[in-house]
């Protein structure tokens, strides 16, 4: 009896890993939805004036280098000239979007995918740690990026776009 208790429980501890493990990866089809053109707003705050400053902003997502790169466009109707280029990109297997790790990746209740990563870094000039979340579906694209000092335990939502189409 007490070899199968423990036979049991090794192979729900099994199950239990391999699900964690499997949503802590990011595949080219979590991507996908977010080829296109969007319209939306970029939100930040000031460092100067540590107040949230929102302008509009668009974004053109189309297919990178392959599968697991997509070349992003940003413009800001309001303010051309600001006007940039960036990318999504997963490596390691898809433990990394961006070369930040992975932490989580769920399906939401409405079909889009949510995935969040972190890395150490510096916000204004202070060493932070710095979380990405990622809302990518169909008809909704929100990359939000959060901030934690070293010293402090509150997180700063420094910077948000958020596009429908």
């Amino acid at each position: 009896m007490k070899i199968r208790l423990t036979t049991w429980s090794m192979l729900i501890a099994f199950i239990f890993s391999t699900q964690i493990q499997a949503q802590k990866t990011v595949t080219a089809n979590d991507l996908e939805p977010l080829v296109g053109e969007w319209t939306g707003s970029l939100t930040y705050v000031d460092y100067s004036s540590n107040k949230p400053y929102t302008m509009p902003a668009n974004l053109s997502a189309s297919q990178g280098k392959d599968k697991n790169q997509l070349s992003l466009m940003y413009t800001y109707p309001n303010e051309p000239k600001a006007n940039s280029k960036g990318k999504i990109k997963i490596t390691d297997g898809g433990k990394k979007l961006n070369n930040e790790l992975v932490l989580s990746r769920e399906v939401l209740t409405d079909g889009s995918v949510q995935i969040i990563t972190s890395y150490t870094g510096k916000d204004n000039n202070k060493q932070a740690m710095i979380k990405g979340v990622y809302i990518l579906g169909q008809s909704i694209c929100i990359i939000r990026k959060e901030v934690k000092y070293d010293d402090t335990e509150t997180w700063l939502k420094r910077n948000e776009y958020s596009f429908k189409r």
